[in-house]
């Protein structure tokens, strides 16, 4: 089992893949390029203007240039290669997230399944002395999903959790209080997913809900409020009712907590990335890892 990101790049290193980066332009996307060439052999497709990359990349085997010149011509060749089996994962360069999303969706690409897409967040979370990787999910895709939505999203968070090797993960389904409340929906929609989940219409995990964020991951807290779960303090998988949250919550790991990140996009045929252009080489990196070993799912 991965515990940690050191684990999580030391696994990845054995993992045979190549990433398709789309629109490469800054020198953050670059970096992270180098040093997964270094760190975990990673080889990897640029589609992008080739004077740009030829200047930023020093010249490898294990890096292909695929030369575009603009954003759009770039995105229908990334969409072409993709449907012809030419990389393992796609990963955004100097572009925004709709638009890669959407070129990547394409029926011509190959890439749909039929399932719910959705970013699965993963941090550090230092206080732990075992597992410290938690995901948040979704901050990234699903504005306000609905109750079956959010069996998706544990599912698709929960793939990503057996692949690190946790293979019962504890999932705490948010909320602002611990109890049913019926003027809060998102109370409502934990208790019902925490109840599937008892009953075996989600598998592959313990589903907990609603619980707050304190009672979630801290075992004190869940103590001094009396909630016996096997999952209140011990939580390894958040799910947030909203993208709001999702996306504020993850956010607050790096900017406040300083904890490094990385996420990917699971539901597609091959694992997407879309590190936010502000992130630092080393989130850029851990993403990468961590699209390596979803790429081996199959």
């Amino acid at each position: 089992m991965i515990h940690n990101f050191e684990e999580l790049l030391e696994a990845a290193a054995r993992i045979p893949v190549r990433a398709l980066v789309a629109w490469p332009a800054n020198e953050e996307t670059f970096a992270a390029i180098r040093e997964a060439r270094r760190r975990l052999g990673l080889r990897f497709l640029l589609a992008g203007d080739r004077r740009i990359i030829e200047e930023a990349l020093p010249a490898d085997a294990g890096t292909e240039i695929a030369g575009y010149a603009n954003v759009e011509s770039a995105l229908a060749g990334a969409v072409e290669l993709l449907s012809k089996g030419e990389a393992g994962m796609l990963m955004k360069g100097t572009v925004d997230t709709a638009t890669l999303i959407k070129a990547a969706l394409r029926p011509e690409s190959g890439l749909r399944t039929g399932r719910l897409l959705s970013d699965v967040f993963l941090f550090e979370y230092a206080p732990r002395e075992d597992n410290k990787l938690v995901m948040i999910t979704d901050g990234g895709l699903n504005i306000a999903p609905d109750l079956e939505a959010k069996v998706q999203l544990i599912q698709n968070a929960v793939a990503v959790a057996h692949a690190l090797g946790n293979a019962n993960p504890k999932v705490a389904v948010l909320a602002a209080a611990e109890f049913v409340q019926a003027n809060m929906p998102a109370t409502l929609d934990a208790a019902a997913l925490s109840k599937m989940n008892e009953r075996g219409q989600i598998r592959g995990c313990v589903v907990e809900g609603p619980l707050a964020l304190d009672n979630a991951l801290a075992a004190r807290a869940a103590r001094e409020k009396r909630i016996g779960s096997a999952v209140a303090g011990a939580a390894e998988i958040l799910v947030c009712p909203n993208i709001e949250c999702a996306n504020a919550l993850a956010k607050s790991t790096t900017y406040i907590g300083n904890a490094r990140l990385a996420h990917v996009i699971v539901g597609a045929s091959i694992p997407i990335l879309i590190p936010s252009r502000s992130d630092a080489s080393d989130a850029k990196l851990l993403s990468l890892a961590l699209g390596a070993i979803m790429s081996a799912v199959g």
